[in-house]
């Protein structure tokens, strides 16, 4: 809930993509939040929730690394640097190390936002059908002391 709260605080400078972004890391969050909890209570439905949310995260973080991509080829700022010695050649070369350094960052980005996602829903998603037996080979009183314990 942190990094959306402060990736949202980008609506002071005028950015309404980061609003969007902070918005949906605060839903994240709390949905984390939520589906531990139904773990917790060894409910088998929590590690579904989890693994959804998993998901969705992997498309923030895509959609994010996608947005600054496109950002910053097209900003301003980028231009004129890349215009600014005067050197046809530097400025080429300032060009292209500026876009390299930009899909580089943003496309690690982009793979970390598929692999990492991916992986720990699949974790999740295959917690379920050991929550589903524990929960059916267990005593209910010991579910239910577990529960009041945890």
């Amino acid at each position: 809930m942190i990094f959306g709260a402060l990736t949202m605080a980008g609506i002071v400078f005028g950015d309404f993509t980061a609003f969007a972004f902070g918005v949906a890391l605060i839903a994240v969050a709390w949905n984390e939040l939520r589906g531990g909890a139904l773990v917790r209570r060894f409910e088998a439905r929590g590690a579904r929730v989890l693994g959804y949310n998993q998901f969705f995260l992997g498309v923030i973080i895509v959609g994010y690394a996608a947005a600054s991509i496109f950002a910053a080829l097209r900003s301003p700022m980028m231009k004129g640097a890349a215009a600014s010695t005067g050197d046809p050649n530097m400025d080429a070369m300032i060009q292209n190390l500026s876009a390299m350094l930009t899909y580089g960052l943003y496309g690690g980005m982009v793979v970390v936002g598929i692999v990492a996602p991916s992986l720990t829903a699949w974790y999740y998603f295959s917690r379920e059908r050991l929550i589903r037996a524990m929960a059916s080979e267990t005593p209910a009183w010991v579910i239910e002391a577990l529960r009041a314990a945890g």
